[in-house]
């Protein structure tokens, strides 16, 4: 095409726009007059309305196991047992958050412990104090671990009841009763908005 059929071809393109929005224009005008519309009083209408008061769904979870704990912290080091939940038991979800424990190579200590060397002295590992994993538990409940004590570090095997294992995996944070807390990702099911 060369210049004047372009030119050509877009005059009668704009032509027909513009015919377009005029024929539109005029039926406008014409079906608005034959519209009428109603005028309601509101408050007349509404005023024997009665309200129903509707509480929204709360995502919960339901508790998997037996004795689950629940935690002020998610942190399987740091955090205190403020719960043991039952199986069945259903929480509310708040959100999955990552933990506080970065490192697994450690344990804590859940009470006092005491220990002797041959016909040494007598040592006492206090409560709360960490615990380098040497060995993991090979199914006999026992770990081999190295703790600090009197100024020297020891080796020796630790009963698994006794320490508290860090938990690196995500925890929910959960509210049971008004009390908020944390348990561990796999001591509940998924979500569901009940």
């Amino acid at each position: 095409m060369e210049g004047r059929e372009l030119k050509a071809a877009a005059l009668v393109l704009a032509g027909f726009f513009v015919l377009g929005a005029v024929a539109g224009g005029c039926y406008a005008l014409v079906s608005a007059h034959s519209v009428k519309t109603n005028k309601y009083n509101t408050a007349h209408l509404t005023q024997h309305l009665q309200y129903a008061e509707v509480e929204a769904g709360r995502l919960q979870c339901v508790v998997l196991l037996d004795k689950a704990e629940l935690y002020n912290l998610p942190s399987g080091l740091e955090g205190k047992v403020i719960e043991h939940m039952s199986k069945g038991v259903q929480v509310d979800y708040l959100e999955t958050v990552s933990s506080q424990d970065k490192d697994d190579t450690y344990a804590v200590t859940t009470v006092e412990l005491q220990f002797q060397r041959f016909w040494g002295a007598r040592h006492i590992i206090p409560e709360g104090s960490k615990v380098q994993i040497l060995r993991a538990d090979r199914g006999n409940g026992e770990i081999k671990g190295r703790v600090f004590v009197d100024g020297k570090y020891y080796d020796k095997y630790f009963d698994v009841q006794y320490l508290r294992f860090p938990y690196v995996g995500q925890w929910k944070k959960v509210e049971f009763q008004g009390k908020p807390g944390f348990m561990k990702y796999d001591t509940l099911s998924e979500s569901k908005l009940m």
